[in-house]
């Protein structure tokens, strides 16, 4: 079964972010502050990445989608981080309608409509377990009597961690969250056009059968200087504590991300120190 993944890079549209803006212009001088990308393309080396090249079922594609106005520069040093990646691709998009441009890139990814696919989100400072692709495929394998019957059909991991990323390296938090973006993937049958991005990941309950597995840690979700999520007050209060031995050898092991990479990564030049709230 064909795997898709949608990676958004910075992709300048309209919606798609909890933070509003009036105009595109006003987006893109957000999106694209010097400080912010540095921030990102740190976070995509050290967190997303390594969680990517780590997987231990490697046939699926990632589509890392970023807007056509995004720096020269910025796509140069994307298109290095990507180019020895063959199941890595680097999408190109205009300023349309984020959910309608994120639904066009997905299908358009399909090598054949009429045989299903399975397909996933991952921010570019998100890291999902090393086993996510073999658990998602698996599950869809348990499934196929109840995707069969449906347009679209959930698969949902709840228990991973909010981390932080600094010169020290890595502080996390335990977590459970149900839905969240970037455990979770959805089965699409044969002759389907719906897609994961269809309508927002924490209402996919409503809208599709849905089967969520509390088992093992499948997620790193960022709490960093830029986060959406955390945008005017909004998201949960977390305390972050620095990871033990012990806390860095589990996460390299279960995400292919290593605390020692953070901290060089973190502790080189050209990167502002950014105020961290809420916790």
């Amino acid at each position: 079964m064909q795997i898709i993944g949608l990676c958004r890079f910075s992709y300048v549209g309209l919606g798609g972010y909890k933070i509003m803006h009036d105009s595109l212009e006003e987006r893109r001088a957000f999106l694209y502050a010097p400080e912010r990308l540095e921030e990102r393309f740190r976070l995509f080396e050290t967190i997303c990445l390594p969680s990517v090249t780590g997987q231990t079922d490697r046939d699926f594609q990632l589509h890392v989608v970023v807007g056509e106005c995004f720096p020269q520069t910025h796509l140069e040093r994307l298109l290095a981080l990507t180019e020895d990646l063959p199941n890595v691709a680097v999408s190109l998009q205009p300023p349309e309608r984020h959910r309608r441009q994120m639904i066009r890139v997905l299908n358009a990814a399909r090598t054949d409509p009429d045989a299903p696919c399975l397909q996933f989100r991952l921010d570019d400072d998100d890291a999902m377990a090393v086993n996510f692709i073999d658990r998602l495929r698996q599950a869809a394998e348990d499934l196929q009597p109840i995707w069969q019957r449906y347009p679209l059909t959930t698969i949902d991991f709840n228990k991973g961690y909010i981390y932080r990323a600094g010169p020290e390296g890595l502080s996390i938090a335990p977590d459970r969250e149900a839905y969240a973006a970037l455990s979770l993937g959805v089965v699409v049958p044969g002759g389907s056009d719906r897609t994961i991005m269809h309508q927002g990941h924490h209402n996919l309950w409503k809208e599709t059968p849905t089967l969520t597995f509390p088992d093992g840690d499948m997620y790193m979700r960022g709490h960093n200087g830029f986060n959406d999520s955390r945008s005017k007050g909004r998201g949960k209060t977390v305390k972050l504590t620095p990871v033990s031995p012990q806390d860095a050898e589990h996460l390299k092991r279960t995400f292919n991300v290593d605390s020692t990479d953070v901290a060089r990564a973190f502790s080189s030049p050209g990167l502002l120190p950014l105020p961290v709230k809420g916790e």
